[in-house]
């Protein structure tokens, strides 16, 4: 499993704990729940529920280069098989798209 992770994906991690506090130039108000975030952790939060509508951690998306979801994302589970189906979905569809645009 760690070498298909090598092999055939860029791994990003949000960390949502990160209670690291950014520049205030960089605070926003979310358009989420109408609070400011200030720190990186809260930042990644308020992406993971705006952009994926889910709040569950872990939760994993497979993306293209362009950000594009592959497949649905996964949360928690602690199935192994079930894990490497859905690796090997998304590297399925991204290489089904990589064809078409050929």
């Amino acid at each position: 499993m760690l070498q298909r992770l090598r092999d055939d994906y860029v791994v990003v991690a949000l960390y949502v704990d990160d209670k690291t506090e950014l520049p205030e130039s960089e605070w926003y108000t979310s358009s989420y729940d109408n609070r400011v975030k200030k720190t990186i952790g809260a930042q990644n939060a308020d992406l993971q529920i705006t952009k994926y509508n889910n709040n569950a951690q872990p939760h994993y998306v497979l993306v293209d280069a362009q950000g594009n979801m592959l497949t649905a994302p996964k949360n928690y589970d602690l199935d192994p098989a079930s894990f490497a189906r859905f690796l090997d979905s998304g590297k399925t569809k991204n290489q089904l798209i990589g064809q078409v645009a050929k």
